[in-house]
């Protein structure tokens, strides 16, 4: 057996115990010491995890659409359409029903609506109908359709009239004959291009200036003595004030340079004569 070498062995030298041999260190041993430490290092997250394949990438689920009844889900669908529209359905055609007469029962006529009555006035002038006179500085009556005929009176501006007869063209204009309530009648033109002189719409009552007649409502429009007969000298009565409405029961009758009328109160406890006015200003007024 060959000797060992101090290279391979360690002698204790120790004298108190007894000599031993101690294990053979060799520059292997620590080395394969060494590589078995990095191999457990290298080894351990491959234990741990099992392996150092890269794992596949989860793939995310779509979400799940919610369940929609089929109404909702055609609007839904319109909505993400590419090219939206409407189709509106044709309206249903109604039928018509066909129109009857009926049928005269043995003879006998049909009812049918009778018409109603024209109203006093209209939207033009027609004989039988009333018109009021729009002329500003009132109408002149003549005894013809022409501006040469004979002047029968003046109406005044606001005066009702009653149309008998038209229109009638003459001297570019058109005529109507009609009567101004008097007993008088005659022919008036209706307007020129720019103003209506005779109009179809008659409207509310309004006062006229013109002379009174018997039975007509007047309207005083200033303070008015009310006397027993006529004239400035006769018994006062009272006074009346303006805006009284009043009929007429009797005149004219000329007193102390003035026409005086006979008028009466609604209520009958006024009853006396009034002066029509002083020739420049009318007092007593006839509604029409």
């Amino acid at each position: 057996m060959p000797p060992i070498t101090p290279i391979d062995t360690e002698i204790d030298a120790d004298p108190a115990r007894p000599a031993r041999v101690r294990r053979a260190r060799t520059p292997l041993g620590w080395k394969a010491r060494l590589l078995l430490a990095f191999s457990v290092i290298w080894l351990a997250p491959t234990i741990a995890c099992g392996s150092f394949a890269p794992r596949p990438t989860p793939t995310p689920s779509p979400p799940a659409t919610p369940f929609l009844p089929p109404s909702a889900n055609a609007t839904n669908e319109a909505a993400t359409a590419a090219t939206p529209f409407v189709v509106v359905d044709p309206p249903t055609a109604t039928p018509l029903l066909p129109i009857t007469e009926a049928t005269p029962v043995d003879g006998a006529a049909v009812p049918t609506a009778a018409p109603a009555p024209a109203p006093a006035g209209g939207s033009v002038l027609a004989a039988g109908q009333e018109a009021r006179i729009t002329a500003p500085n009132g109408l002149n009556m003549r005894s013809a359709p022409s501006s040469a005929g004979t002047l029968v009176i003046q109406l005044a501006t606001g005066q009702k009239v009653t149309v008998l007869e038209g229109p009638t063209d003459a001297e570019g204009y058109t005529w109507w004959r009609v009567d101004g309530g008097n007993g008088q009648t005659g022919w008036v033109a209706q307007g020129d291009q720019e103003t209506v002189w005779l109009s179809a719409q008659v409207g509310e009552p309004q006062a006229v200036n013109r002379a009174p007649r018997v039975g007509e409502r007047v309207i005083i429009s200033a303070d008015l003595s009310v006397r027993a007969t006529p004239g400035s000298d006769a018994t006062l009565l009272t006074r009346i004030g303006p805006n009284t409405q009043m009929t007429v029961m009797a005149g004219p009758q000329s007193a102390s340079g003035l026409n005086w009328y006979q008028v009466r109160s609604d209520d009958g406890t006024i009853e006396g004569w009034v002066a029509e006015g002083d020739g420049e200003t009318r007092w007593v007024s006839p509604m029409e």
